[in-house]
């Protein structure tokens, strides 16, 4: 074996094809099928189609067979191209072949399970487009019989649902942990281990033993003393804070929660709009 037949280079293809040159073979994955072909079984290499941009592995035998993979790069087909072919053995022309079909070996590849939050998107962006398509063509999406404008409601209310269930989900975010220390909340003393600038301001190590006796840490931008008050929670130790101020943040958390929910609504209310708008 040869450093040459073994190649870094990768070649994509549609359909997440894909082509390796690896121990002295390619590994050629196209319509869900991995093969293994080696080196000894290629006749040749060409590289041709529109533009330079498709590979072409032709086997050896009285009738060849060939393998295709069409990739948009055709400097990427070149360069693969050339690391197959130099991986090739050196024959004579009058040396005999052997059937290259017979020393591919075939390998069905394992379907890989549908994403269902990608389906779950592309079905609510197809469904707005549809929607919006819709209210166009009944000259809705700039004026309505009642001066509502049912379509650039419609038009605006992702842009409303988006914002507002991440502000909601942020708002739960700076809520959640404050609640969990203010509900079952755990204080002990920790001690001050040091003093670090991060992100433009002063954070605060402090390590603590919790009431299983394990050594934990915390960090904060509260703090300073030598010794100070530590609250974790017992079902998710990682959660902690320095003292027990937890209202300031729990108020935080709930007005964003109401702020951003009142946008979320909006943008439900707004969609909920143009729909109607198709039935009328």
């Amino acid at each position: 074996m040869t450093s040459t037949e073994t190649s870094s280079l990768v070649l994509h293809g549609r359909r997440r094809a894909s082509a390796r040159l690896r121990d002295g073979a390619v590994l050629l994955k196209t319509d869900g099928v991995r093969r293994r072909i080696p080196v000894t079984a290629i006749e040749r290499v060409d590289v041709h189609g529109a533009k330079d941009r498709q590979l072409t592995v032709v086997l050896t035998g009285d009738e060849p067979v060939a393998y295709h993979l069409r990739c948009r790069s055709a400097s990427a087909v070149h360069e693969f191209a050339q690391a197959v072919r130099r991986a090739l053995p050196i024959r004579d022309a009058d040396e005999p072949r052997p059937n290259g079909a017979e020393l591919v070996t075939e390998k069905p590849l394992e379907r890989a399970a549908p994403n269902r939050v990608r389906l779950l998107w592309w079905g609510l962006g197809g469904g707005y487009v549809l929607v919006l398509a819709l209210l166009l063509v009944k000259g809705l999406l700039i004026t309505g019989a009642t001066g509502v404008v049912p379509g650039v409601f419609w038009a605006v209310a992702p842009l409303l649902i988006a914002g507002g269930a991440e502000g909601v989900r942020a708002g739960w975010q700076v809520f959640r942990e404050p609640w969990a220390l203010r509900t079952r909340g755990i204080t002990v003393e920790g001690e001050l281990q040091g003093t670090h600038w991060h992100e433009g301001g002063k954070q605060y190590y402090y390590a603590y033993v919790d009431s299983h006796g394990v050594r934990r840490e915390c960090k904060s931008s509260d703090g300073g003393a030598e010794r100070a008050e530590i609250t974790y929670d017992p079902v998710n130790p990682d959660t902690a804070m320095v003292g027990r101020r937890t209202t300031g943040w729990l108020v935080f958390g709930a007005v964003l929660i109401l702020l951003t929910g009142s946008v979320l609504l909006a943008g439900l209310a707004f969609a909920v709009v143009g729909v109607v708008a198709l039935a009328i």
